[in-house]
């Protein structure tokens, strides 16, 4: 079957969640840069938006507007492809048969049935692309299902279509259930590179469902080396940065996650001359953080209003003197600029994610479990010794980036094999 010289590219991003995005502008960076003879299509469920993020690139439908009708808006809580429900998994599965039926048609250019134009354009990228690369995140877990179900029906048409695929810097797993991971099976065993951005966690779920060896290995996260704004974005030079949200909370949880984060910030305030400025990585952040100044409000906390542009929270993050963050793309902004880190989490999801990234960079004991009953003993132990000991956390930072530098290095090194 005959190549085009394209690649195509699909993720987490298009819903204005920063980390994604920079993790997503930098990965079409890398691609087009060093696949120059190729084409570099960006799949993204909101083309409009990606093409005001990422204005230098080329941008198409991804699969779930182009076969699940998603729609093509800013408002994530539009989607319409979900699972709330049996009949809509039913609606899904009958979708996803037709949609594999079709593709055995495409592939030997016969007419397709049922399947509106959209899609069988869709078909046809993936037919001819010459790669199908798999951005970095953390969309392809079981806490993330409609996107994970996604993914498998797309690694399965590429199969068909040998079409190569490969995966960059994912945290991947958390099947929650046998019907997740034989599916998963199913569906990753013929990707070509599996890369993972933490060093345990995602290569334990992998080897799960039967995939080790040389092509499943741990890289850092793709937004690691994102770009930055050049002007200042605060008036205060001497501040730590701090992100809490309530993705995944329900009722009573939001109130204890707000006193839980006011008890660490008047600990800083009280025993230092730090300010703290609030930074948020998606619009639904500003609620958390109105949700609590409406609370504890204090005139050394600052809040960075949110602002699409990643660029411009990086550089925040690369002014201040450590991050404190329940979000995990703050842990890799901080770590590329060298900028010491704790982390909150409030669930398994969080932790998995949070806990990897940091032992990337030898960070590991910086990650605080916001459920244990000794949390705030443990903030104040581990604040403490970063204010003691930061040239040696820094050192060490740099020393891990370097090694995760060489095996990013690896990685596309196998995908210049594949694209030969």
């Amino acid at each position: 079957m005959k190549k085009n010289k394209t690649i195509l590219v699909a993720g987490g991003y298009g819903y204005s969640n920063l980390g994604d995005e920079a993790q997503c502008e930098t990965t079409l960076e890398l691609l087009t840069n060093r696949y120059s003879n190729y084409q570099i299509i960006n799949l993204s469920p909101n083309v409009n938006r990606s093409k005001e993020l990422h204005t230098k690139f080329f941008h198409d439908t991804a699969s779930r507007v182009a076969f699940y009708n998603e729609f093509d808006g800013f408002n994530i809580f539009s989607i319409k492809f979900t699972f709330w429900g049996t009949l809509r998994m039913f609606g899904f599965i009958l979708k996803s048969i037709l949609i594999l039926l079709n593709a055995h048609l495409v592939k030997y250019g016969v007419s397709t049935f049922f399947l509106n134009p959209k899609s069988v354009k869709f078909l046809q990228q993936l037919k001819e692309a010459s790669l199908f690369y798999f951005c970095g995140g953390g969309y392809l877990t079981g806490k993330t299902l409609s996107r994970l179900l996604d993914g498998f029906i797309l690694c399965r048409l590429c199969k068909i279509f040998n079409t190569p695929v490969v995966m960059s810097g994912q945290t991947i797993g958390i099947w929650n259930n046998r019907f997740n991971e034989l599916l998963a099976r199913w569906a990753f065993k013929s990707v070509k590179v599996i890369t993972v951005r933490d060093e345990e966690f995602s290569l334990k779920d992998l080897e799960k469902i039967g995939l080790r060896g040389e092509n499943y290995f741990a890289t850092h996260d793709d937004a690691l080396h994102c770009e930055k704004a050049e002007e200042m974005q605060i008036n205060s030079s001497n501040y730590i940065t701090l992100n809490f949200h309530y993705w995944g909370m329900k009722g009573k949880q939001k109130d204890i996650c707000i006193d839980k984060i006011n008890k660490i910030v008047r600990y800083v305030l009280d025993t230092t001359d730090f300010d703290i400025v609030l930074i948020p990585m998606t619009q639904s952040d500003m609620l958390s953080f109105n949700n609590y100044l409406a609370k504890y409000s204090d005139k050394r906390i600052i809040v960075y209003d949110y602002n699409i542009d990643f660029r411009k929270i990086r550089k925040v993050i690369s002014e201040s003197k450590m991050c404190i963050t329940m979000k995990h793309h703050p842990i890799i902004f901080a770590m590329g600029e060298n900028i010491p880190v704790i982390s909150l989490a409030f669930s398994k999801y969080y932790v998995h994610k949070n806990l990897g990234a940091l032992t990337q960079y030898g960070q590991e004991k910086f990650s605080i479990n916001l459920e244990e009953n000794n949390y705030f003993e443990q903030f104040i132990a581990l604040f403490e010794e970063i204010s003691a000991n930061r040239e040696d956390v820094v050192n060490t930072i740099k020393s891990r980036i370097a090694i995760l530098d060489e095996r990013k290095e690896k990685f596309m090194k196998k995908v210049d094999e594949i694209l030969k």
